[in-house]
């Protein structure tokens, strides 16, 4: 017995069976023929090309026909388009162009059936799959149509508004794959879940292949919809990375640091820290402490209350209303000399110009207030923490 070949005397057969008789011809035209309607036709295409104008044209008669003079015009005038007439008179004309869409794959189907092919399943297919898209497209738009109203009521939230449309956008699309795989499925007899039992393996190892990039974009969703910082923010995170956040992305998060470098970090490792977003506070706070001889313990509080005055008349910004403390005092005896802690409060965010121009502000007032009782400093002169 000669062996099958896969190729050999296979293409002949294939192309002859394309090659339609005059009697198929004949089977296609009366098939075909048999489900053709001029009637069909008419109300497919009347509502879904002919429907949206001709509603058009009666609102603006009727629109013209209300309208008294040219003031109230331009105050009552409302778009067609923007209307709710529209929206329904739009979808359904949309509805009518897919319709004759299935009508069309219909014929089709029918033509490949009068000779012979076993296609009957693919027309509800068809529709099922045509009408689930649209209904999946109408969704997204809705939803975008929702957000932007969110987002013209608050602009502060464009990055989290942003984020939520693409979430959306995906669990949209994934419920529509699994939604055509149920209707190939059923329709067809497919053996999906041979497939993916198949699969099964080879998921698994992608799986534990893809845990870090899971957890990385899980970070990257958390830190985006947590509200904690969004991109320009000014942050310090807990294990000393400081700067501005320059774009957030799924995976990972690039940082300016303070010397102009950019950092590249993964989400995985900042999702967990604690941080500070500079940019949102609104009052800073600068601690200095001051070292002084003890020869001149008798004077120091003389002199921090000159320090406190001079404060005072320097800074503006200051916060003495008591809702923060100021306070200047001795906070201590070492071995070699005493230390004071001047502690103020100011009205400031804690980064840009404003702040650093307060901060000598604050300095150069305290030098005047140990100038003014002529004490000296203890060296080193001071420790500064902010």
């Amino acid at each position: 017995m000669p062996r099958q070949s896969a190729i050999a005397g296979q293409i002949a057969p294939i192309i002859e069976s394309f090659i339609l008789s005059i009697d198929d011809l004949h089977a296609i035209i009366r098939h075909v023929s048999d489900i053709l309607s001029a009637v069909d036709l008419a109300v497919l295409i009347a509502f879904g090309w002919l429907m949206v104008p001709f509603i058009r044209i009666i609102y603006s008669f009727i629109n013209a026909a209300t309208k008294s003079n040219k003031a109230s015009d331009k105050k009552n005038e409302d778009s067609f388009e923007k209307s709710y007439l529209y929206f329904v008179s739009d979808h359904l004309s949309q509805i009518s162009r897919l319709a004759l869409l299935v009508y069309a794959c219909d014929c089709v189907v029918v033509a490949f059936v009068s000779v012979g092919y076993k296609a009957e399943i693919v027309s509800n297919v068809f529709a099922k799959i045509l009408y689930t898209s649209w209904l999946a497209r109408r969704f997204s738009s809705l939803k975008r149509y929702l957000l932007g109203k969110v987002l013209d009521r608050a602009p502060n939230n464009c990055d989290k508004i942003q984020l939520l449309n693409r979430i959306t956008d995906g669990m949209v699309y994934a419920l529509l794959g699994v939604k055509i795989l149920e209707y190939l499925s059923v329709e067809t007899g497919l053996a999906l879940g041979s497939i993916f039992a198949v699969g099964t393996t080879g998921g698994l190892i992608i799986s534990l292949a893809s845990q870090e990039i899971a957890k990385g974009i899980m970070s990257g969703v958390e830190m985006a919809t947590s509200d904690r910082f969004y991109e320009g923010d000014n942050v310090h995170f807990g294990d000393g990375t400081q700067g501005y956040i320059v774009k957030m992305g799924f995976l990972r998060t690039k940082i300016r640091k303070y010397d102009s470098a950019v950092i590249d970090i993964p989400n995985s490792q900042l999702g967990g820290q604690r941080a500070i977003n500079v940019s949102r506070s609104k009052t800073c706070r600068i601690l200095t402490t001051l070292r002084f001889d003890f020869r001149d313990i008798q004077i120091i509080p003389k002199t921090l209350e000159a320090i406190k005055e001079e404060i005072r008349l320097a800074c503006p910004k200051l916060i003495k209303d008591g809702t923060k403390p100021f306070r200047a005092m001795i906070s201590s005896f070492e071995q070699d000399h005493v230390e004071a802690v001047i502690n103020c409060y100011f009205d400031l965010p804690p980064t840009g110009e404003d702040f650093w121009a307060n901060r000598e502000l604050m300095f150069l007032a305290i030098d005047r207030g140990v100038r003014k009782t002529e004490i000296q400093y203890h060296r080193p002169i001071c420790h500064i923490h902010e």
